[in-house]
Parts: structure tokens; C-alpha cells; sequence
């Protein structure tokens, strides 16, 4: 469980929460990973052809190995290009940085508002690094192990899709806020000055 943590006040601004349902989010993520899954199946097939099932058991037994190491990296690595792109952008140290399990999923939280510029590209990263870059690899070299971790990670990053949608109309000088124990945010809007 996340740690409870003060909401920071930031004085010329107020708070407005901004989050999404885990639910819907798992719902929207078994969707896209068979709609994006057959499209990539797709491509994949027009590039590279007829795909080659006649595999040896012990091929089948490195390939599942290679597969789980994958998906492990692939989880770790997801959660820290956050922190790290996060830190990197807004010049604050790991002291703000924690990780953990929330309801089931790894996350990264950030204890600082920052520029929402910054994170939306936090936020991304991932997305592209752990996702698209496998992909790319896939199409690429042809190896359908590449293809399938690359589904895997675009479709996991849903939930940072969503919630990047959730703010894509605030004004660009709202300052965001990581949510500490749910998927989401706090979006501090400038208050009137009189």
C-alpha cells in the first residue's frame, strides 16, 4: 500500500483530484491487448510472412524462460523510467521518489508537483521505451518474442494513457501532482489573484 502522505499546498494554486478506475482500466487493457495485439500480428505477418510453429520442446521451454525474465525487466524497467524521467525533468533527487504494489500493480510515485509538461513525459517514457521500442525490434529482426513483450508493455501502460487523456486540457501552467495511493493525479490550477 502506498504511503498516506499530506497533499503539498503550492500557494497560488488549488487542487483539483483527477483519477481513474482500476477497473476500467483493466477492462480498456484486455480490449487493446487483442484489438493492438491482432493489428501488430498483422503487420508482423506482412513484413516477416508466414510465421514458423514447428519449434523443439527445449525451444519452447527457452522461449517461455526468456518470456517471464521479460516480463519481469520489463515491469521493473516501466516503473523506473518514470522515476528516473521524472527526476531527470524536474532536477529534484530519489529522496522523492517511492515504489511499491497498489492494488496489485507496481507503480512509481513522485511526492513533489511538477510542470505538467514534465509529467506527461513522465508519464510516457515508459510507453515508448518498454513498449514501442520492442516493437520496433520485433518488426525489425522478426522474433515474435520481441513482438509479443512489446504488446505486452504498450497495453500495460493503459492506465498512464488514460490518465495523460484525463489532463490533456488543463492550461499548460497547471502544476500535476502523482496521486499517492490511486491511478491518478491532483491538477493545481491558478487561483484569481484580486
Amino acid at each position: 500500500m502506498a504511503k498516506v502522505e499530506e497533499l503539498p499546498v503550492v500557494e497560488g494554486y488549488e487542487a483539483e483530484k483527477k483519477t481513474i478506475s482500476i477497473m476500467k482500466a483493466n477492462v480498456l487493457s484486455i480490449v487493446l491487448f487483442l484489438v493492438f495485439g491482432a493489428l501488430c500480428g498483422l503487420v508482423y505477418y506482412a513484413i516477416w510472412g508466414r510465421v514458423e510453429l514447428n519449434i523443439s520442446s527445449e525451444e519452447i521451454i527457452r522461449n517461455n524462460i526468456l518470456l517471464l525474465v521479460g516480463l519481469v525487466a520489463g515491469i521493473v524497467v516501466h516503473e523506473l523510467v518514470h522515476g528516473l524521467t521524472w527526476i531527470l525533468l524536474s532536477h529534484n533527487g530519489f529522496r522523492h521518489l517511492s515504489f511499491g504494489v497498489m492494488k496489485g500493480c507496481p507503480y512509481c510515485h513522485i511526492d513533489m508537483p511538477m510542470v505538467k509538461r514534465h509529467y506527461v513525459i513522465g508519464a510516457l517514457m515508459p510507453l515508448y521505451l518498454v513498449g514501442i521500442v520492442p516493437l520496433m525490434v520485433a518488426f525489425f529482426l522478426g522474433s515474435l518474442l520481441w513482438l509479443l513483450l512489446g504488446v505486452i508493455f504498450v497495453v500495460s501502460a493503459i492506465g498512464d494513457i488514460m490518465m495523460v487523456w484525463a489532463i490533456r486540457k488543463e492550461p499548460a501552467d497547471a502544476l500535476i501532482y502523482d496521486h499517492p495511493s490511486e491511478i491518478g493525479c491532483y491538477v493545481y490550477h491558478k487561483t484569481i489573484q484580486q
